[in-house]
């Protein structure tokens, strides 16, 4: 089952149901990969019997526990974050989280045995470490920061793509125009049309 790695936002990986083969990883970083891999093989054991608002929900669980999505969120509305109340940026971070597990929950559905596979050595670059990944033949790099007590997900790289950097360009006019709560109407909007 092919990839399409290039649609992956936040937590979107596509299409595949994937095995964790463990890194034996020492590192944290890794560790918290392999973990986030095992859940989402979890969620996806239980396929369709979930239903789409079954796999929403636990895909909701997921990403808050395995994201940074408030760093993410900021780096998505770009430099109207610092003047934002927090009430917008509380409903920002919300509808991407949403959003998100929106996304996977529609591209993980049932499981098929094909491996996900982290890898070591961890790379720091800065704060950050990049952990590497391969779904089946593709490719990943997990850019990752330490967050409340764990290293969590600030970003998914594929074919040298950062998909934070896609969303930020995709929704950039959107913010222009109508600020935080204009793209948290768009992100509701594009989730109501996949849910269908």
């Amino acid at each position: 089952m092919a990839l399409k790695l290039k649609n992956i936002i936040p937590a979107i990986l596509v299409t595949v149901a994937p095995v964790a083969a463990f890194a034996q990883a020492s590192d944290p970083a890794a560790t918290q990969i392999d973990a986030y891999h095992n859940a989402i093989i979890e969620i996806m054991k239980q396929g369709k019997s979930l239903g789409i608002s079954g796999r929403i929900t636990r895909f909701e669980t997921l990403v808050h526990d395995y994201y940074d999505m408030p760093t993410m969120t900021s780096l998505v509305v770009g430099s109207g974050w610092s003047s934002a109340s927090q009430a917008d940026r509380d409903q920002a971070i919300a509808a991407l989280e949403h959003h998100s597990a929106v996304m996977l929950a529609s591209n993980f559905v049932s499981y098929g045995g094909e491996q996900f596979k982290t890898e070591l050595p961890v790379t720091s670059r800065g704060s950050d470490k990049l952990v590497r990944a391969t779904i089946t033949s593709d490719k990943l790099i997990y850019r990752m920061r330490f967050s409340q007590g764990k290293w969590r997900i600030v970003d998914i790289i594929s074919d040298g793509v950062s998909q934070l950097a896609v969303q930020r360009a995709d929704f950039s006019s959107t913010v222009a125009s109508n600020g935080i709560p204009g793209l948290v109407h768009k992100l509701a909007t594009i989730d109501a049309k996949t849910m269908k």
